[in-house]
């Protein structure tokens, strides 16, 4: 798919695209209790989600999802979801499933040496440290440790496996990195009566209790990071926009924190009743640590060419293992439109003016998001656009339906 974007002015009423992280994890909660959902959002990666649980025991019928008792063995196919593989296999290791794993070209270069490691630790049997990879085995143990640097995710799989058993204990060693992924599992869990105790120290202590969990019922909550490049798309081209759909953001720094870091930028950026408020261009460039929240480097990437000063993104490295290595992928979309960028231990994005550019999403959905904010102001296209299709597939149509002339071909 090939997508042409015009300059154009961004402005009006959406809809908050849903949570790709909420709603995977909502899936995951049908291991512990009931969940329908009145509307499941079409997305690769929520269909991942849903390939995962099944493989697990999960019967899924019209957004019923219902959980009886595991499977003995089984098979998912992930696609590109590594939130959904990362989560998949904790599961899996303390449910005794003997299961079968495979994913998409960009997942199988993925590490997963943390949780290989940790499992082969705990005498079960695993036949690779990437994927395709069959694991075998029950972990008994009530108490795991692993090292949060390579994904927050395995701590979120342990956080639902344990309350699924019923009890335990998870030690994670530092550095602790995208921790506000950790606080909405636990968040999830809490709110549906599952007990959940975090000790922050330079060790993290997560106890999981399994209480007295409620059946979920009802919507998947909207994405703040997703939702940003709509508020961006219309900030940097003089437009307002209400976003609908969202929650009012919690204290601890995570994808909701975009709201704040355009308000620091000099956009008038509120959230009320659930629905953000956006107008007026970026002033300001950022200065901003992502590690608790890494994906919202590529919102900032977008925003930081129109501010008057440059912008610095700190704790970026972990950007290298995302969909596409983002470090090298946002300056390359910025450098494309006539952006300028550089990495130096950070990305440093200066004010730039841009020009009419052409890329080819490199099977990353945010990058593409990334580009068409930058060629509503110069005129481009993005090649292989079907990406945004992992997380947003209505991105092409929400954006039309706000102004952005946008041709598909």
């Amino acid at each position: 798919m090939e997508v042409s974007v015009g300059p154009s002015r961004v402005e009006g009423r959406v809809e908050a695209p849903p949570s790709k992280s909420w709603g995977i994890r909502t899936i995951f909660y049908s291991l512990i209790n009931r969940v329908t959902l009145s509307e499941v959002p079409n997305s690769d990666d929520i269909a991942a989600a849903i390939n995962a649980v099944k493989a697990l025991g999960v019967k899924v019928e019209d957004g019923s999802f219902k959980f009886e008792e595991p499977s003995s063995r089984g098979y998912a196919f992930v696609g590109g979801s590594a939130t959904t593989l990362r989560m998949l296999l904790p599961v899996a290791m303390v449910l005794g499933v003997e299961l079968e794993v495979d994913g998409d070209e960009s997942l199988r270069r993925r590490p997963l040496n943390e949780i290989v490691n940790l499992a082969r630790r705990h005498g079960l049997e695993v036949t690779s440290e990437r994927l395709p990879l069959k694991i075998k085995g029950k972990l008994k143990e009530e108490e795991v440790e692993i090292s949060g640097a390579e994904s927050s995710q395995y701590v979120s799989g342990f956080m639902f496996a344990f309350a699924v058993r019923g009890h335990g204990r998870i030690r994670v060693l530092p550095p602790v990195s995208s921790k506000s992924y950790i606080m909405m599992t636990a968040e999830l869990l809490t709110s549906q009566g599952i007990k959940v105790e975090i000790e922050r120290d330079d060790v993290w202590e997560i106890t999981v209790a399994r209480g007295n969990p409620r059946p979920y019922e009802g919507k998947v909550r909207g994405d703040f990071a997703l939702a940003s490049f709509y508020a961006i798309a219309s900030s940097v081209t003089g437009g307002r926009i209400e976003i609908s759909g969202l929650y009012d953001p919690p204290s601890y720094f995570g994808d909701h924190s975009v709201v704040n870091l355009m308000a620091e930028a000099g956009v008038k950026s509120a959230v009320r009743n659930g629905t953000w408020i956006a107008e007026g261009k970026p002033e300001r460039g950022l200065r901003v640590n992502v590690d608790d929240a890494p994906d919202l480097a590529v919102s900032i990437a977008a925003l930081a060419p129109f501010a008057r000063t440059e912008t610095v993104i700190e704790g970026v490295e972990r950007l290298r293992i995302k969909e596409s290595d983002r470090i090298t992928t946002i300056i390359s979309t910025l450098k494309a439109f006539g952006g300028r960028a550089r990495y130096d231990g950070r990305l440093v994005i200066e004010p730039s003016r841009l020009r009419e550019g052409v890329i080819e999403c490199p099977n990353d959905h945010r990058i593409a998001m990334l580009a068409t904010v930058l060629a509503l102001t110069a005129g481009g296209k993005v090649l292989k656009a079907e990406c945004v299709n992992k997380s947003n597939p209505r991105f092409w149509v929400d954006l039309r339906g706000l102004g952005a002339k946008i041709t598909i071909s």
